[in-house]
């Protein structure tokens, strides 16, 4: 892959580079340049002065308005399709199929093509199709992750860079508690006279929580940055989906007395709060030398893309250290993981891609029809079963994206590698010298007895729901025959039509997999009526069902050593029990396990006697 680098003092336009583009001609680029960096600026303005016909596309709805009204070029959106037909227009991901005869796609945040295929994994995939059809295509990111994918193949890296880069720090804050470690650093900066702009992804636990002490404290001013998946239907039409950002007033009682928070971020790029909590990452700008950033990792942990990406959004003051709430250890002796970043990537994606290359040959010799591969890809036995595809190829992207999670997993283990990634960056990881003690008074008796009846309600409902789809799905599966002119006809019953929903989805495809495995329909009910409430558990059943009943050679040759390892009669404790698994995990190269998923798998493998006598231990009565 060729690499060019270019130096500018402010803006990447001083690098005139896209005078040396024929836009006559095909061509691939990846531009990689820091956020702030003017790639917008110069790129927007360049094809609109020489009247380039294009499309420019950026992250979220809002984006493209602002860009729109910033440069006085159209954009286009499924509420918004007047100017289709402009020769230059700005749109979103969703969009790019509709606009393949042009020819020339600018693709803004191009790293979300690899970093987000969690969760929007086909949005991505359709994108990815279309850019075949597309001749000129210019990727832009200030945090570059690329996949082997054709797509990326054969294209040219423009690696621009400021002769004087602007060096942040981010100052780590070990937490006791992690809502009191947001509740502290709120009042730390309010002090500090300073806006606390607080970066949490699980808005769906956490937020809630810290917004009730806020308002106990004082605090009523308080806005929320979040993205929605806008889905829009119009009669004859294909469903079409966008994302867009929503900013909720959180602290006013009633719809009279709320802010139009979104309109001050949107033409304005600030928010007149006492408190933001935002759970996207990119797709706006803060300006002002009044906001100070709080990282808070929880369930959901942020990558050290999304670290880069937030610490961009505040670009007027960058003398100021961001903070970053975490308990993880500086550690660094003898450690000889990362730290060569950004190496490492292509590294791993090179392991992965080697372990599927090698893991497809075996599957040549052993599925002689697509039929037969199709089964043995949906038993997902073996770990690089997820890279391969049908068609017989290799899926590069799944590998990329694997390779990015395996190296956010890893800087949270020891904080110098985080160090290590995010000085490529420009950005230093440092001690703050604060620690949070706060633990917020939510586990006295009576909310912990709250918390366990609300538990036990969710649970019960849950339960109920899942019952209600197994029934209505098994139901749809029942067919009955009837007469008509003389023959004979099998329909499903009257009257049961399934809306497919996430958990008739779950249903079907839980089926499918143990249907796969040689189970009957009376078997997988039973399971799936057990433990289909339960996520984990229910996988948890299905890998192990694989590991009895699969026809790969790889879970034959584990189910062998496994019945040669653990025999009737012997009671083993769960130490005893992990050591052994692992040990035959790491002979037949599978991944080790955790100790309670060790204890889980060998209690669902074997029938087993419990005993709580002088510690937990396990008798096998039965084998498989």
């Amino acid at each position: 892959m060729e690499c060019k680098k270019f130096t500018f003092k402010e803006k990447l336009s001083e690098t005139r580079f896209l005078d040396d583009l024929d836009f006559n001609e095909e061509f691939k680029i990846y531009v990689d340049c820091p956020t702030s960096g003017g790639k917008s600026y110069y790129i927007l303005n360049y094809l609109k002065e020489r009247e380039i016909k294009a499309v420019f596309v950026v992250d979220t709805i809002n984006l493209a308005k602002q860009l729109s009204a910033q440069y006085q070029i159209p954009y286009y959106t499924a509420d918004h399709r007047e100017d289709f037909n402009s020769s230059l227009i700005i749109t979103i991901q969703h969009h790019i199929p509709k606009f393949e005869s042009r020819e020339t796609v600018i693709i803004d945040e191009a790293h979300t093509l690899v970093t987000q295929i969690g969760w929007k994994g086909s949005t991505i995939e359709e994108v990815m199709t279309s850019l075949e059809f597309y001749k000129r295509i210019i990727f832009l990111s200030g945090t570059p992750v690329t996949s082997d994918d054709n797509i990326f193949k054969g294209m040219q890296v423009l690696k621009a860079r400021k002769e004087i880069p602007d060096k942040r720090e981010l100052g780590f804050v070990p937490y006791k508690d992690l809502a009191g470690g947001i509740i502290e650093l709120c009042l730390f900066a309010r002090r500090n006279n300073k806006i606390p702009v607080i970066s949490l992804l699980d808005k769906s636990t956490l937020l809630p929580e810290v917004i009730e002490e806020l308002k106990k404290r004082g605090i009523e001013r308080i806005a929320a940055i979040n993205s929605e998946t806008k889905v829009i239907k119009k009669e004859g039409q294909k469903v079409e989906e966008e994302d867009k950002l929503i900013v909720k007033d959180m602290g006013a009682e009633s719809e009279g007395d709320k802010t139009d928070y979104l309109s001050q971020l949107v033409n304005e790029c600030r928010i007149d709060a006492e408190v933001i909590f935002t759970t996207y990452t990119q797709g706006y700008s803060l300006l002002g030398k009044n906001y100070f950033l709080v990282i808070a990792p929880g369930k959901n942990r942020h990558t050290y893309v999304d670290i880069v990406q937030m610490m961009n959004r505040f670009r007027e003051d960058t003398s100021v250290t961001s903070l970053i709430l975490t308990n993880a250890t500086w550690v660094k002796e003898e450690d000889s993981g990362i730290y060569n970043f950004p190496s490492i990537f292509d590294f791993l994606k090179d392991q992965l891609t080697t372990g599927a290359k090698k893991r497809m040959e075996e599957l040549v010799k052993i599925t002689k029809s697509t039929r037969k591969l199709k089964r043995q890809l949906k038993l997902q036995a073996n770990e690089f079963d997820q890279y391969i595809n049908v068609t017989r190829e290799i899926d590069h992207q799944g590998i990329a994206f694997s390779a990015f999670k395996k190296i956010n997993y890893t800087i949270y283990e020891q904080l110098h590698r985080m160090n290590k990634v995010l000085q490529y960056y420009n950005i230093t990881l440092c001690n703050s010298g604060l620690e949070s003690k706060l633990v917020l008074d939510c586990d006295n008796e009576e909310n912990k007895e709250n918390n366990n009846d609300n538990n036990k309600i969710d649970h019960d409902m849950k339960k109920q729901e899942t019952l209600k789809a197994i029934d209505l799905f098994y139901k749809s599966k029942q067919h009955e025959t009837t007469t008509f002119m003389g023959k004979e006809y099998s329909h499903p019953v009257l009257g049961v039509k399934i809306d497919k929903d996430s958990l008739q989805y779950t249903v079907e495809r839980t089926y499918k997999e143990l249907l796969t495995l040689g189970l009957q329909d009376e078997e997988i009910r039973e399971l799936q009526e057990q433990h289909l409430h339960n996520t984990k558990k229910m996988n948890q059943v299905i890998a192990c069902k694989k590991i009895r009943h699969s026809t790969d050679p790889t879970l034959i040759t584990f189910r062998t050593l496994l019945l040669s390892e653990f025999k009737v009669g012997e009671r083993l404790t769960g130490d005893e029990i992990t050591e052994r698994m692992n040990k035959l995990l790491v002979r037949n190269r599978m991944e080790k396990m955790l100790h309670n998923n060790a204890v889980q798998y060998f209690r669902l493998l074997f029938h087993t006697k419990e005993y709580n006598n002088h510690g937990r231990s396990y008798e096998i009565i039965e084998t498989f």
